[in-house]
């Protein structure tokens, strides 16, 4: 019933939404009238939410920010003139920024108390959180507005809580020796991306590794066969997940300590070795990245969480989660799978649920060798939905490096 209540939804907003072919191509006149003003109402959002009593004109700036973001996630099409469906990616990425962009102006939107930098290593000289009279300056207000745009785990920032940092095993006193090993941890990574991308596509090239799509599960085949593909397929692109995200911020990480000579400690590592959790908890809280834990709890675990306690939160959190990728696979125009998609990151918060049943009956908490298993039937096994559709959606078929110089072809020859 909730997911056909859902999918109604989803069919309605639908309506509202202009078709993907009427999108139209990045060129100077749309980035200055579509993509523009949402950036702008977030940079002036960030500034207002330092601001001590700034809420009425944050109100007022809401209803534009929101239309503005959305316009842009329905008007552009950052692939056209490219002619090649296999980057469509670059839509989902589109809808992506703008959705956080979107939960976090309303985020800053209600927020009470104006957000203050800590005092840190990076940042020795900032003002005592405590110290709300708007002391800052308008100088100061902008560099930490400018700070806090780009900052999505709130390091350093007195309105992260519970945050949690992964260890940092790189040098970090050497800003060259820093950068050292980010270059070569990134050429690392960005080689194990495209080979776990290449050998999911291997499965099927012409159904899951084609823009055009297919699914995962083989109907050809046995049971038993069909879902140990299927799940193997699943684990192989949650490694794609985990190595694109570690490259892409890599990128980040040399770009911010070598063009705006950023503290090597400002960039702490992403993940803490998921493949060391010994539950979904630990999974999710700590060795998963952190990168939107801020808008996820905000926008969806602390409302729920009022309303229907700790369950509520963590359900909240994880649906608000859900949404922000179904509304990714839906920008890249072949439509959203509020089932799957969603549906996926929802049965996780009700696994973390039942873990803390489990603690509460038994006195003890998930872990050890058991733990381990579980989660790793429970993320895979309920993985199989995700991985099938966005392998149907043609997101597998995605074309992350150009032929000519992707690692993987010239190792091993093109997939076809």
């Amino acid at each position: 019933m909730l997911t056909l209540t859902s999918n109604r939804a989803m069919d309605r907003l639908a309506e509202f939404v202009p078709p993907p072919h009427t999108r139209g191509p990045l060129t100077l006149q749309s980035f200055t009238q579509d993509l523009l003003p949402p950036l702008i109402c977030y940079f002036v959002t960030a500034v207002l939410v330092l601001t001590p009593k700034s809420f009425p004109v944050r109100l007022a700036l809401l209803p534009i920010s929101l239309w503005s973001a959305f316009r842009a996630s329905t008007r552009l099409d950052l692939t056209a003139g490219y002619g090649d469906e296999r980057l469509l990616y670059l839509n989902q990425g589109l809808v992506l920024a703008m959705t956080i962009l979107a939960t976090r102006v309303v985020i800053w939107t209600f927020q009470t108390e104006p957000y203050r930098r800590l005092k840190t290593p990076w940042n020795p000289t900032a003002i005592d959180p405590s110290r709300l009279d708007g002391s800052l300056g308008p100088k100061q207000t902008v560099v930490d507005a400018g700070d806090l745009i780009f900052n999505l785990r709130g390091l350093g920032w007195n309105w992260s809580h519970g945050l949690h940092i992964p260890p940092e095993t790189r040098p970090t006193s050497s800003r060259s020796a820093f950068l050292s090993v980010a270059f070569l941890d990134f050429l690392f990574w960005m080689f194990l991306w495209d080979t776990f991308h290449y050998s999911v596509q291997w499965f099927s090239p012409l159904t899951i590794g084609s823009p055009t799509g297919g699914t995962i599960f083989d109907a050809a085949m046995p049971p038993l066969q069909r879902y140990l593909r299927s799940s193997v397929i699943t684990l192989l692109s949650g490694a794609t997940v985990y190595c694109a995200i570690t490259a892409v911020y890599l990128f980040f990480t040399i770009c911010g300590v070598l063009i705006f000579r950023h503290d090597p400690l400002q960039w702490p590592p992403i993940f803490h070795a998921p493949w060391f959790a010994t539950s979904l908890n630990d999974f999710w809280s700590r060795r998963w990245h952190q990168i939107f834990r801020d808008s996820f709890v905000s926008f969806g675990g602390k409302p729920l969480f009022l309303l229907f306690g700790r369950a509520g939160g963590v359900l909240g959190a994880f649906l608000v989660s859900g949404i922000l990728h179904d509304f990714g696979t839906w920008g890249m125009g072949n439509g959203g799978d509020f089932r799957c998609i969603a549906g996926f990151f929802v049965i996780n918060g009700i696994g973390m649920i039942l873990e803390h049943t489990w603690k509460r009956i038994t006195g003890s908490p998930v872990g050890g060798y058991f733990g381990k298993l579980w989660t790793l039937l429970w993320l895979v096994g309920w993985g199989n939905m995700l991985a099938d559709a966005w392998a149907r959606k043609g997101l597998i078929g995605s074309v992350f490096f150009p032929d000519n110089i992707r690692p993987t072809r010239n190792i091993f020859g093109p997939l076809s």
